[in-house]
């Protein structure tokens, strides 16, 4: 696949040598930019280790967490961490192929490396998409983050483009009514919020296009209100 759409952020880096060691993968792949996330390092150190992929270090553009959502339509959080029950909806991880398709198939996308030392936080992994995990198949899972990178960067450049991804808002419009109509059906707000979580990657793994999303985004609203309306009778 082409990286034009793609970029590669980092969160909270405080090692150069890791940070030039990505910059020149994304360089080396053809990563369009590179966003840094509350940055911690110095630059013109970490230039020197990007090598040829030094103007990837120098043009990296300091973005908060809010602006890098904003910015784009699909979030890959990377963890070695991943939920060891189904309940832990926030890091159900899926495998860098799966990934691949998803980056694909998506009009901009971004993959987000946490802390040198610390990863992602929950509420960093929250805003994301998608969650995926490179698996060492050991029980130190924990790897470097350039090392991270080149494995991602690797899988992503073997996938080919397929059908669009539903967008964003289209996305967090489904998991908007999912959530609305898990509260209003009765179910406990904590796993409705799960729920909500799980719809937003569900829409994303389903293959649906925009429009048939859509569809069952006017379901979700109609069945809302009629159950709404039902309530409201009852008290009367």
């Amino acid at each position: 696949m082409r990286f034009d759409s793609l970029s590669l952020t980092l969160v909270g880096s405080e090692y150069p040598i890791n940070v030039g060691y990505a910059a020149r993968l994304a360089k080396n792949f053809g990563v369009s930019k590179l966003f840094l996330v509350q940055p911690k390092f110095d630059r013109r150190v970490a230039s020197v280790y990007a090598a040829h992929g030094a103007d990837m270090v120098d043009n990296a553009e300091e973005i908060s967490f809010v602006q890098l959502r904003r910015r784009h339509d699909l979030l890959v959080a990377t963890t070695a961490i991943p939920a060891t029950k189904r309940s832990n909806a926030n890091r159900l991880s899926v495998g860098p192929e799966e990934v691949s398709e998803y980056v694909s198939s998506s009009k901009s996308s971004s993959i987000v490396l946490g802390r040198d030392t610390t990863g992602l936080t929950n509420e960093e992994i929250s805003e994301c998409d998608v969650v995926t995990t490179a698996s060492t198949g050991t029980e130190y899972r924990t790897m470097n983050v350039s090392h991270s990178a080149a494995i991602l960067l690797y899988v992503l450049s073997k996938s080919k483009a397929r059908d669009p991804l539903p967008r964003l808002a289209e996305r967090d419009a489904f998991a908007k009514y999912s959530y609305e109509l898990a509260v209003a059906s009765g179910l406990q707000k904590y796993r409705a919020e799960r729920l909500k979580k799980l719809a937003g990657r569900v829409a994303i793994r389903s293959r649906l296009d925009g429009k048939e999303l859509g569809l069952f985004v006017a379901l979700m609203r109609k069945a809302t209100l009629a159950i709404d309306s039902h309530q409201v009778r009852s008290k009367t």
